[in-house]
């Protein structure tokens, strides 16, 4: 007849062993459930900030787990040592001598219970031995088939750890998944409330824009969101490409309704004389230039509010070289200029010669 305490001690090793593996798994597992949230977070819904409480809640979360791993794994370890488990595995081997043993233990096997290795006593002495010198994983195997084979030989009932290890893994999963569904809810409803502020503020400088530009290009806010802002190109000339005939703005607006990155494209026409396109692109410059101040929106840097100019030195190296050499850029406090073209050989008529303004930021 088994004690209370013994009683305790089979429903704790039946039990633990059982919660120790889930939990195993579990902590390998669910930084890759993890991952997946980040991921659906960062790429699909396009979170603008890092989520701290997510960020920290799996480490958390694994090293609760592995203190209540550590903790069940070490108990149960040491309590099948001790005289209370002796003394039920010598009853058991008692027990193992009675005719009535085999069917039951069949029995067991039928169900579920027991693998046909643990139905005979050499079985049942491995698995007693295993308990005490196996690692850690074979171990809880051991001392759970060892306690579920005791429960069946003293007829006491087998506690059902279906419920115990379906909390091992649902919790943290619920946990986790929990907050990033508030994430994924707070960041669908700030994307769709930025996305209107820009829209409003795009929408208003295509319409400035559309006063003198010929085409005017926009990513509407409202048809897809982008956490990294939108782009805004505005041709002055009906032409497809940036040619001798096409100078242009492009302007990249944040989700802020602020502007925050601003270059000019200014086309030079390789038929015309340098004078006379230099002339032009100052004109179309400072018309773009008007317009964009025309807009009056934020902008996130003091430099797009400076007026460009062609520097002298950009224009000493325009009229020293030909149509066909390029140069990089002159960094000034508040801007960037050079030119680009194709060299003479590859060149076509309506290639891509033009001089770029980049607005820089402070």
């Amino acid at each position: 007849m088994l004690t209370t305490k013994q009683k305790q001690l089979l429903r704790r090793a039946v039990l633990y062993p059982s919660m120790v593996i889930t939990e195993m798994f579990v902590c390998f597992l669910l930084p890759f459930l993890w991952l997946l949230l980040i991921m659906i977070d960062d790429l699909v819904l396009q979170g603008q900030e890092l989520f701290t409480v997510g960020f920290y809640a799996m480490p958390v979360l694994v090293f609760i787990l592995l203190i209540i791993l550590m903790g069940q794994g070490l108990y149960i370890q040491r309590a099948t040592r001790k005289e209370d488990w002796m003394e039920m595995v010598k009853m058991a081997k008692g027990k193992l001598e009675d005719p009535e043993t085999n069917m039951l233990l069949e029995k067991a096997a039928n169900v579920g219970f027991l693998t046909a290795s643990l139905m005979t006593p050499e079985g049942f002495y491995a698995g007693a031995r295993m308990a005490a010198e196996a690692r850690l994983l074979k171990r809880m195997k051991a001392i759970r088939n060892t306690a579920i084979q005791m429960c069946i030989l003293f007829r006491e009932k087998i506690p059902n750890r279906i419920p115990y290890m379906l909390a091992m893994i649902f919790v943290p999963v619920i946990i986790l998944v929990g907050l990033y569904g508030f994430r994924y809810i707070n960041t669908i409803q700030t994307n769709r409330a930025d996305a209107q502020r820009t829209a409003d503020v795009v929408y208003h400088i295509e319409d400035v824009l559309e006063t003198t530009c010929a085409d005017v290009y926009i990513q509407d806010p409202l048809a897809k969101f982008d956490r990294n802002g939108y782009t805004i190109t505005a041709d002055l000339y009906d032409e497809d490409m940036i040619t001798y005939e096409s100078s242009e703005i492009e302007l990249s607006v944040n989700n802020e309704g602020q502007i925050q990155s601003v270059d000019y494209r200014l086309g030079v026409n390789v038929l015309d004389t340098k004078e006379n396109n230099l002339t032009r692109m100052q004109q179309e410059l400072d018309l773009l230039y008007s317009l964009l101040m025309e807009t009056k929106v934020e902008m996130t840097s003091a430099n797009y509010y400076v007026k460009p100019y062609f520097p002298q030195e950009i224009i000493d190296k325009f009229m020293n070289h030909s149509y066909y050499e390029d140069f990089t850029g002159e960094y000034l406090d508040s801007f960037s200029v050079g030119f680009i073209t194709e060299e003479e050989e590859n060149y076509e008529l309506y290639g891509e010669t033009y001089f770029y303004f980049m607005m820089e930021d402070d």
